[in-house]
């Protein structure tokens, strides 16, 4: 499961965005469900779609990404993939 890491030397005050691809997110419920985890975690949900959360996070530190999937994957929604996005 490939994660993306950010600049080190970013600006603490960066937003930096990335896109988890959660392919069990389908249902109404669901977006709910995952879009309270992703906050719980201290990143800011832009956009739900099935299968898919567009995030960010403006601290500009790399977002602990194994308790966010050990989250994900306790609540029946394992993340498959994880990348900054460019958008």
């Amino acid at each position: 499961m490939p994660t993306s890491f950010s600049d080190p030397s970013a600006n603490n005050t960066q937003l930096v965005r990335y896109c988890v691809e959660v392919p069990a997110m389908t249902t109404p419920d669901s977006l709910v469900t995952v879009r309270k985890i992703l906050q719980d975690h201290q990143l800011l949900v832009d956009q739900l779609t099935e299968g898919q959360a567009q995030v960010a996070s403006a601290t500009g530190a790399e977002p602990d990404w194994p308790a966010i999937k050990d989250a994900l994957q306790a609540a029946g929604y394992p993340a498959t993939y994880t990348t900054t996005s460019d958008d």
